[in-house]
């Protein structure tokens, strides 16, 4: 009978000690896959996956901003558009189908294939991938309006600066709809350059771009604002340069008063008028003339604080 219990006893403890086994193995197994999970989610910055120090996409040390003259259809560059990619932070998931895409877009003709495939980036657009980004860039250029003004509809909503080269082109496409969805993406777009492109726009032949420059700069922080107005002020056409005053005095600031004084230089008699009227709005003062304006405020603007109450 003893040795029977001695027998049990063996093999009770012979079985905990298997159990202890397999659980200390398991335990080491997922601890061992957490820590390749873990290395596998974030990836070490190499030279390989880091943003490319020099382009021309990249909003750190972009050039100012140009409108190029209006282009003709254009076969779209498969290459840059993998450059495009590359240049964002984030990776572009759709890279290899994106190929597939371009050649597509490429070979045919037909307008209503094109807006046809753009319809197919929706989803991608939403997410703000920056794939499509180089595909609109290129396809701005299409003579087709409707190609054009599908392809731009794309970037709405995206944030990035990345995609002001592709509202430059936009811009400079013959027709109004287009140029105008192009200025109206830069509503969510919080960068500098975003006040050339805007002051830009305002010379547009077209009312409603005009219209669209206007509404979307009173939005932006006062930097961009000033920026805007200042080139505003003495562009060709007049309704625009009555909306700048306006929104000047509403603004005032020495920055206003000083954007205000300038306008007094201007050939049309009704409109310097408007311009005085503001002026006085402001620091309660009147001039004869610009002379006389600039000189005063030259001398006298220290005892004015920034929101010109006098000291």
């Amino acid at each position: 009978m003893a040795d029977a219990k001695g027998h049990y006893g063996s093999g009770i403890w012979a079985v905990y000690a298997l159990i202890f086994i397999t659980v200390l193995t398991a335990a080491s197994c997922s601890s061992k896959k957490e820590e390749k999970k873990t290395e596998e989610s974030y990836p070490a910055k190499t030279e390989g996956n880091s943003p490319a120090e020099n382009n021309e996409i990249q909003a750190a040390e972009a050039p100012a901003l140009v409108l190029p003259e209006a282009n003709g259809a254009a076969e779209i560059n498969q290459t840059e558009v993998s450059q495009t990619a590359r240049e964002s932070d984030e990776p572009c998931g759709v890279i290899i189908s994106t190929d597939a895409f371009l050649k597509e877009l490429n070979e045919t003709s037909d307008s209503e294939r094109k807006i046809e495939l753009f319809g197919s980036l929706s989803d991608m657009a939403s997410e703000q991938d920056p794939c499509v980004i180089g595909i609109v860039r290129a396809a701005v250029t299409e003579k087709d309006a409707n190609v054009a003004l599908a392809a731009i509809e794309l970037l709405q909503g995206y944030e990035s600066p990345e995609v002001l080269p592709a509202i430059v082109s936009a811009m400079a496409h013959p027709n109004e709809e287009v140029r105008q969805m192009a200025v109206q993406i830069l509503s969510d777009i919080n960068d500098p350059q975003t006040g050339v492109l805007l002051a830009t726009a305002l010379s547009d032949e077209s009312e409603d771009v005009r219209n669209s420059a206007i509404d979307i700069t009173r939005y932006k922080d006062e930097q961009v604002q000033f920026k805007v107005l200042e080139a505003a002020i003495s562009c060709p056409f007049g309704d625009v340069k009555d909306e700048s005053v306006f929104m000047l005095e509403y603004l005032g600031g020495h920055r206003a008063v000083d954007i205000l004084i300038e306008a007094l230089q201007d050939k049309d008699a009704e409109f310097r008028e408007n311009v005085a009227s503001a002026i006085s709005m402001l620091i309660d003062k009147e001039f004869e003339s610009y002379k006389e304006a600039k000189a005063w405020w030259e001398k006298n603007k220290n005892k004015y604080d920034e929101d010109l109450s006098p000291y």
